[in-house]
């Protein structure tokens, strides 16, 4: 089983290090590309406006005409 190539240089001759320093450098962007596309945690526990609720109001007036005993 052969893997493919992650890139393959057309122009120069680089060293060994330059090609081991562009592997890691481009590694590393193709790990922070896979992990930007994970959905985020959907979690909305404390949230304080949660999305299928209105926000309260606070009415003073709501309940003006009730009689206290």
């Amino acid at each position: 089983m052969t893997a493919t190539p992650l890139f393959t240089v057309t122009k120069g001759n680089p060293t060994e290090d330059e090609l081991a320093a562009l592997t890691a450098v481009l590694t590393d962007l193709q790990a922070a590309a896979k992990a930007k596309q994970q959905p985020a945690d959907q979690n909305r526990w404390g949230n304080p406006a949660l999305a299928n609720h209105a926000e309260q109001l606070f009415n003073p007036h709501a309940f003006a005409n009730i009689t206290y005993f």
